[in-house]
């Protein structure tokens, strides 16, 4: 099976080598980007439990995956070689000929791991890069920063950050807001007799340092991105919500894994404390004289909404709903320098769409976002100001 997915992948690749968003393009006379940092979400994974919903919501049985819970699938292995040959023939001349040195950090779980070796195989064909991680059995702070026993913020901070972001009205109203999608949730669960998502209110709580969500938010937000993942692994139409859901319809209840992520990751506090660690390892991949010139972090769909939120930056990938962090999804820092040796800073991001990654289609240049980012710019700035612009705010 490895040997089928490596020939698919090294065909995929080179289909997606032309379809290069020449990144470098956007060079300002007098600036050569010199420094790139790649942090990026695993690939399409299944659930990371067997049960996405609590037992008797689901209408039938789950379709099946071609690898463990929480894995990278073959399927999202050849996404993600497609993103590593993009971001290849986006970066060509930095990256250059041969086998260039670069920094390549994974979070321990097997999909980021996995996500991370198959990027960098694409990313330098032929090159043998090794990927930094932790044993499976530690937690690592970089990419889990509540996980890793340390308490970042009380209890009263968390909830009080959390709470800032709702409407008035608490959750309560929020749910009275997502009312449609409760109802095209309790249509493809088939619940005909009694609401099953709309009968379950949202409700917060704090603990280990992060927001906790129950009832309609939290299972909403897991649900909706159960339909993505199935409908980006390819899976057949009559298995994607037991054949209840079109992609349409998907990318509208994508709305609820964003919105979960609006509560427990991107308001200001929670952001500044979970996003401090990883940032400070990405100011360091741009401005420290002996890093190499292309540094990959692979971590979480919460760890780039914890880095949107400390920066307060803002994205929409195609097929996917504002601010939410699809499967691959990268924010990519980049560094450019001038004759002076001051640098400019540039944020981008780039993610596949829905279709894109079921049916392995090379990406386009409109899958590249140039993201607002007001530091650093002008000018220009020294490494100082490099670190300080990454600083959460």
């Amino acid at each position: 099976m490895r040997g089928v997915l490596k020939s698919s992948m090294a065909a995929l690749m080179a289909l997606s080598m032309p379809a290069s968003a020449a990144f470098a393009a956007d060079a300002a006379p007098g600036w050569t980007l010199d420094r790139v940092v790649v942090v990026m979400r695993h690939g399409i994974r299944p659930p990371t439990k067997a049960m996405a919903l609590p037992q008797g919501m689901e209408p039938a049985a789950w379709p099946t995956w071609d690898v463990g819970w929480g894995e990278l699938s073959h399927h999202g292995e050849q996404a993600v070689a497609l993103l590593g040959a993009f971001d290849r023939a986006s970066y060509a001349p930095l990256l250059g000929n041969g086998c260039p040195a670069i920094h390549a950090v994974a979070d321990t779980d097997q999909r980021t791991v996995r996500t991370a070796q198959v990027y960098v195989a694409a990313l330098l064909p032929g090159c043998a890069v090794s990927v930094e991680h932790k044993g499976a059995d530690e937690s690592d702070p970089l990419f889990q920063p509540f996980e890793s026993g340390a308490t970042l913020l009380s209890p009263e901070q968390t909830l009080a950050s959390a709470n800032s972001v709702l409407p008035r009205g608490g959750a309560a109203a929020l749910d009275r807001s997502l009312a449609p999608q409760w109802a095209l949730i309790d249509r493809i669960l088939a619940c005909r007799t009694a609401p099953c998502i709309a009968a379950k209110p949202t409700t917060l709580s704090a603990g280990e340092g992060k927001v906790k969500l129950a009832g309609a938010l939290g299972l909403g937000g897991s649900f909706s991105e159960t339909l993505a993942l199935e409908y980006a692994d390819g899976k057949p139409m009559s298995e994607v919500g037991w054949g209840r859901a079109s992609r349409a319809q998907i990318t509208s209840l994508l709305a609820l894994h964003a919105q979960e992520f609006a509560v427990t990751a991107r308001p200001a506090a929670i952001a500044r404390a979970g996003a401090a660690r990883l940032l400070g390892a990405v100011a360091s991949a741009l401005s420290a004289t002996d890093a190499p010139a292309f540094s990959l972090f692979v971590g979480h769909d919460g760890n780039l909404s914890l880095i949107g939120g400390a920066l307060g930056l803002h994205w929409h990938a195609t097929q996917f709903a504002p601010d939410d962090p699809p499967p691959g999804g990268a924010l990519i820092f980049e560094r450019w320098r001038n004759n002076g040796g001051r640098y400019r800073l540039t944020l981008r991001f780039r993610a596949q769409s829905l279709d894109e990654m079921r049916g392995l289609t090379p990406l386009a240049a409109e899958d590249v976002q140039p993201l607002p980012f007001a530091a650093c710019q002008s000018e220009g700035c020294d490494g100082e100001g490099l670190r300080k612009a990454l600083s959460p705010q």
